[in-house]
Order: structure tokens, then C-alpha cells, then sequence
């Protein structure tokens, strides 16, 4: 069990050995709707196990489909139904695990009579949840809701989906539009999704795993999407769907070198991901880090850094990397405005009011605007009001992680932790590793025999 608050050890060594990465939250998540929904029994192999996919995986089982779960070789198996939902009632809480809530809420509704109950954490029940419900209704989908309107807690009462027309506001999150998008191919008839105004990245990734299980689906994020009915996902051939590493998961990691110097290979990646956050990697490189593309993974390995005066990033389209970044920002040489994240606000938390908080109470100055922040480096005078200063998370995973490898930068000198993280357990939705990684990168790294 991890100490609360959790001690991060400054390192007086520069990084070095190896790290594997889970695999990727989004896609193990979207491997196991489209699993469900296909036409044979497939494994998946390098699946996160976390709490946001165990609670996919023990809804579904409660829906209904049969799942084994193999937790030390990392792979689940989940025999497909052919767009059958076995249960047709149950009551289900999704946590805060956003993918889990809107893409099951879309995927009861191909039941042709069902009657389902949905609740979640208190931070789920304030995440949006209208433009999914809506065009849910119009399909005919029936909710009934405990609460605020358009939010969790509700029960729905499903009679299958039409086709036709789908109009979606995903603005507030893409994850409403790849829900509708995983369960049109099982619609009646023939769907044409209109989502104007969406982040692409991660509406790319679901058509791209969509056509993985042979779905027939053709547009893009910008000009919306057309789909055949009555379709059935075929899983692969060979009955194995391999999950990519998580590449979020992997920012901070990558991040290491730039703080503690040295170099550190990231395993499992290869090129041509699904996963848009792969982006990140410019700006990795704009800060001075060299990123090698080898057989098995990535080398990272920090160069000269820059000396600008100000250097803005446009987050918008990668926004899950935006934490890693602005955590160490004021480690480096000049001023770091990081934009486009206004829809973060209303993620885990209110993730642009969390750095900002929490670089302050580091002791960087910071400016807070709605849909940015402007990070300012560190001068000598700036300092903690107390050494150790323990880093609040506001049960963000992301948070935590980012402020972690803040922690190992050797800022004050010596061996004792100069920042602490608050409920470091929150990592288990989606990296559960998270800081046993961190441990024994440190230990590899400061060993003087190897």
C-alpha cells in the first residue's frame, strides 16, 4: 500500500534503463464494446487493467457476455454476441470513468426492450452527458432522471436504434461521439452522424478500430460520418487484438529526462498509432528531447534545451498531455503558455483550476485564464511556503502522475523529497504501476554497479 501522502525522491542521478507502459485506457475500453458487439470470440492482448476498465468489464459481464480476465498476462476474453445484449435490465455505477459511462449508455440502447439504471461518483454526475442523451432520444431512447437533468444518476428504457440522421453536440467530450459511432453499425438502417465543432483525435482512433473489426464506415471527425446498417463487427482472424501501450501513460516517462537528465527507453511502441496523443512527442522535441523510433519502443533522451523567451503550445487536439507539460514547466528557461484546454475544466476535475493551485503552491507563479495557463520559470527566489510541500490531486490521476516527475527534479539539493503527492492511489484508473515504476527506475538509475 502506498504511503498518503506519497514522498517522490529527488534524483541526483540522470535516468537510465527501461520502461513498459500499460496499455491504452481508451482503446482497451473501445476493444471491449466492439468485442462485445462482434461475431466471435477474440482476446485482448496487452489490456489495461485499471479501475475505469475493471468496471467496463464487470458491467458487461453484468449485461450479460462472457468475459475471462487474465490479469498477469494482461489479456481479456470476451466472447461477442453479434449486437445481442443478453440482459435486458440491471443497475449499473460507472464510477468516474467517462468512457464506461457514455459508451455504455449508448450501448444498452441497441437493446429493443430494455430498462437499465446508471449512476456514478459525485464527479461523474457533474461531467457532460447532454449531447449523447439527447441524440439518444431521438432515436427514442426513454430517461428518466434522479437528479440535475442530462446528468447521472437516470434510467433509460431502450427499443433499439433507428438509423437515420444523428445529430451530437461532443463538444464538452469526443467520447459522446465515439459512443453513437461504435453502436451505429448495429442500427436498422443506415446512419449519417453529423459533430460539428469536435476534437478529432480521439474520433479518429474510434473509426480507426472500427475499421479494424471490418466496420463500413466512411467521413472524418470535420465532415461527420456515414455508416451502414445492420452491420456485425468480425473480429480478427487470428481471434487476437493487440492493445497499444498507452501513450499518455507514457508522457510523464518521457518527460523524466528533461528533469533529471540522461536517457530512457519507452517499450511497446511502434509507429503508425491509433492513439492522436502521440502528438505530444513534438513538444517534447521543441523542449530539447530527442525521441528514437527503435524496433521495440522509443529512446528518449535529453538534448541542449531551448533558450526562448516564450514559447506557446496548442493542447486542443491532445489535451490529456497537457498536465505532463505544464507540471515541469517552470523547470524550464522561459515562459510557457499552454492553450486550447477550455474543455478540461470539466473533466476529472477542473484540471486548468488544479495546476494552477498546485503549481502555485510549488512556488511558480501562474496566471489562470479560462481556456489557457501561462507558466512563468522558476527564480531563485521562488520556493514552497514548506519544504516538503505536499501537492494536492483532487482524485485526477493525471495530476498526480504529472507532479510525480516535478518531484524528481533535484530542485533544493540532497536526498530528502521536497514534494509529496496527495492520494497517490488515485493512479489505479488507468496506471495502477504508476509509481513502482517510478521506484525502480530510480533504483536502476542511481545503482552504481550497473
Amino acid at each position: 500500500m502506498l504511503p498518503d501522502p506519497y514522498p517522490v525522491h529527488p534524483w541526483t542521478e540522470s535516468c537510465k534503463g527501461s520502461v513498459r507502459i500499460p496499455g491504452s485506457k481508451s482503446l482497451t475500453n473501445r476493444a471491449l464494446i466492439i468485442a462485445a458487439l462482434g461475431d466471435s470470440k477474440v482476446r485482448l492482448n496487452g489490456a489495461l487493467f485499471s479501475r475505469d476498465t475493471r468496471i467496463m468489464s464487470t458491467i458487461l459481464q453484468q449485461l450479460g457476455f462472457e468475459l475471462t480476465l487474465n490479469h498477469e498476462e494482461e489479456w481479456i476474453e470476451i466472447n461477442g454476441r453479434a449486437g445481442d445484449i443478453p440482459n435486458g435490465s440491471g443497475s449499473f455505477h460507472v464510477g468516474n470513468a467517462g468512457t464506461a459511462a457514455r459508451f455504455l449508455t449508448a450501448f444498452v440502447c441497441l437493446h429493443p426492450s430494455g430498462h437499465f439504471h446508471f449512476d456514478g461518483d459525485e464527479e461523474m454526475r457533474a461531467r457532460p452527458m447532454q449531447g449523447l442523451i439527447e441524440a439518444l432520444q431521438n432515436q427514442g431512447a426513454r430517461f428518466t432522471f434522479h437528479g440535475e437533468e442530462n446528468c447521472f444518476p437516470f434510467e433509460v428504457a431502450t427499443s433499439g436504434l433507428r438509423g437515420g440522421t444523428w445529430e451530437v453536440d461532443a463538444r464538452a467530450s469526443s467520447q459522446m461521439l465515439s459512443a453513437l459511432m461504435m453502436v451505429a453499425p448495429l442500427a436498422r438502417e443506415p446512419v449519417t452522424i453529423r459533430c460539428p465543432n469536435v476534437r478529432p483525435a480521439f474520433v479518429d482512433m474510434t473509426a480507426g478500430i472500427m475499421r479494424q473489426w471490418d466496420a463500413i464506415i466512411a467521413g472524418s471527425p470535420s465532415e461527420g460520418f456515414e455508416l451502414r446498417g445492420s452491420q456485425c463487427y468480425s473480429g480478427p482472424r487470428s481471434g487476437m487484438f493487440e492493445i497499444e501501450p498507452d501513450v499518455t501513460a507514457a508522457s510523464y516517462f518521457m518527460m523524466l529526462p528533461r528533469v533529471v537528465g540522461g536517457s530512457l527507453k519507452i517499450l511497446g511502441f511502434r509507429k503508425n498509432l491509433l492513439q492522436g496523443d502521440s502528438a505530444f512527442a513534438s513538444i517534447l522535441r521543441d523542449i530539447g528531447l530527442e525521441i528514437e523510433q527503435l524496433a521495440d519502443g522509443w529512446r528518449v533522451t535529453a538534448g541542449p534545451l531551448p533558450h526562448d523567451r516564450h514559447r506557446v503550445y496548442d493542447f486542443k487536439y491532445f489535451s490529456d498531455t497537457f498536465l505532463t507539460l505544464a507540471a515541469v514547466a517552470p523547470l524550464l528557461p522561459f515562459k510557457v503558455t499552454i492553450a486550447g484546454i477550455g474543455h478540461t475544466r470539466m473533466q476529472e476535475t477542473d484540471r486548468i483550476h488544479a495546476m494552477a493551485n498546485e503549481l502555485s503552491r510549488v512556488g511558480a507563479a501562474v496566471e489562470e485564464h479560462e481556456t489557457s495557463l501561462i507558466i512563468e520559470p522558476f527564480s531563485e527566489s521562488s520556493r514552497p511556503w514548506q519544504i516538503p510541500v505536499t501537492v494536492e490531486t483532487y482524485k485526477d490521476h493525471r495530476v498526480a502522475m504529472s507532479f510525480a516527475i516535478l518531484g524528481c527534479s533535484p530542485r533544493y539539493g540532497g536526498n530528502s523529497p521536497w514534494l509529496r503527492v496527495a492520494d497517490p492511489a488515485c493512479c489505479g484508473k488507468t496506471f495502477p504501476a504508476f509509481f513502482s515504476k517510478l521506484e525502480e527506475l530510480y533504483r536502476i538509475s542511481h545503482d552504481k554497479t550497473s
